[in-house]
């Protein structure tokens, strides 16, 4: 049976190597020149930047097993996350609905009452919206200062454009005593999946894809797909090769791919492709002449007038600059087609001194780099676009593996772990 791997990011290439493993020969096909995806880093005058933020958050005993085998386990540090959401001219610790402490007296009221009157009247049942949901666990405090501004920021979508298929284990709701404590500043626990995380002690993030691609004998880069025919099985690159396959694994974007095949689309089909929506995101990676100018390593900023959602200061928990000098890494959405880029890189700017975050005349290098997709957006349309796509593309032998080919939210041991899987039923429906 031959077995195609479509995109040479982390989920690809665990897929491409647990195949190796179990002798099935799997081509993965990456269009860049080197492996990764998102999940690389580049060096620029003695900085180390990562394409995108990339934290590696440890929860299952598979995952540890997988990368003590590629002997990367012990090159990565533990750290305890340090992150801080920034409200007006306040900071206070993340995640929010535990640390208000820290923020103005009158946004700290609103928030703890918000809270206590959400908890005393708490409905049964599911509500229908991510704003309903915010409401009911969290308050109208902690939703009109934090949840509703920052997510209208992130996904480009009103709350109640929203769905509550991708909150789970990433919005963790506190109890009452918590929340009290947390408003008096009692509460230190560290709560989330992202309390702690592990990251290479150098170099960047791209030890893991690095590791695994020299685990991949047929890895093939600069081997961009560019037609699917489903029909015929085959896949054409773009200087006309044409491969033939049985199955694939795909691990890019789930539009994508629908946009590569050439046959036509049943009409449920294409209306599925149109109804999925994502936002891209711009990374503005910035090293910086001194020390960083905050001991966290990122911080959230809900505010609407801030064109940025969130800025990073990598250095702090890497080594990835020079002596003396400390990197950042600013995030802004966009929607897909849409932004001036040029002027969000103004504003930014100016917003970034504004705040004593970066003093323009210490900055010695700049990166742009804008990541398409990077979020999907969870409204109330994407489950059901979702299966329709997944079933129709499995029938044409065609499997998703991963966050971009499944259209989901998820973290870097999720990569692992899907490539994994999907390297597992290859082998399975192989006999």
């Amino acid at each position: 049976m031959r077995t195609l791997v479509i995109g040479g990011g982390l989920t690809g290439l665990v897929a491409g190597e647990r195949l190796a493993a179990a002798g099935i020969a799997a081509p993965v096909l990456e269009k860049e020149d080197e492996p990764g995806g998102a999940c690389r880093s580049i060096e620029l005058d003695g900085y180390g930047f990562d394409y995108t933020g990339h934290l590696l958050h440890v929860g299952r005993p598979e995952t540890e097993e997988y990368l003590t085998g590629l002997g990367v386990w012990d090159e990565l540090r533990v750290w305890e996350r340090s992150a801080a959401i920034v409200i007006g001219e306040h900071a206070t610790p993340y995640p929010i609905q535990i640390h208000t402490h820290g923020l103005a007296p009158r946004v700290r009221r609103d928030c703890l009452l918000g809270f206590i009157r959400a908890w005393a009247t708490e409905a049964d049942g599911e509500p229908p919206t991510f704003r309903e949901w915010v409401l009911e666990r969290f308050g109208d405090g902690l939703a009109e200062h934090f949840f509703f501004p920052y997510n209208r920021k992130l996904y480009r979508a009103e709350p109640e454009e929203l769905g509550l298929d991708w909150v789970g284990r990433y919005v963790p709701k506190p109890g009452l005593e918590e929340v009290v404590d947390g408003a008096l500043g009692l509460h230190d626990e560290k709560i989330g999946y992202n309390a702690v995380f592990r990251y290479p002690e150098r170099g960047g993030i791209r030890l893991l894809p690095d590791r695994v691609a020299g685990r991949v004998p047929e890895l093939r880069t600069g081997a961009e797909v560019v037609r699917v025919n489903l029909a015929e099985r085959w896949m054409e690159l773009g200087d006309g090769e044409r491969l033939a396959y049985d199955t694939a694994v795909s691990t890019i974007s789930l539009p994508g791919l629908v946009d590569l095949i050439v046959d036509e689309l049943p009409a449920e089909v294409a209306a599925a492709r149109r109804a999925l929506r994502w936002v891209r995101v711009l990374n503005i990676a910035l090293g910086v002449r001194g020390p960083a100018p905050v001991p966290e390593h990122w911080r959230y900023f809900p505010d609407p007038a801030v064109p940025y959602y969130r800025v990073g200061f990598p250095s702090n928990h890497g080594r990835l600059a020079p002596e003396g000098c400390h990197t950042v890494s600013v995030e802004i959405s966009f929607d897909p087609g849409h932004g001036d880029v040029d002027e969000a890189v103004r504003r930014s700017d100016a917003a970034l001194e504004a705040a004593g975050l970066v003093d323009p005349t210490a900055v010695q290098v700049r990166q742009l780099t804008m990541v398409d997709p990077a979020y999907v957006v969870f409204d109330h349309h994407r489950k059901e676009a979702v299966a329709t796509l997944r079933r129709w593309l499995s029938s044409e032998g065609l499997r998703l593996s991963g966050r971009w080919a499944e259209w989901k939210y998820s973290a870097m041991e999720d990569a692992i772990l899907d490539g994994m899987a999907a390297a597992r039923r290859i082998v399975k429906e192989s006999g």
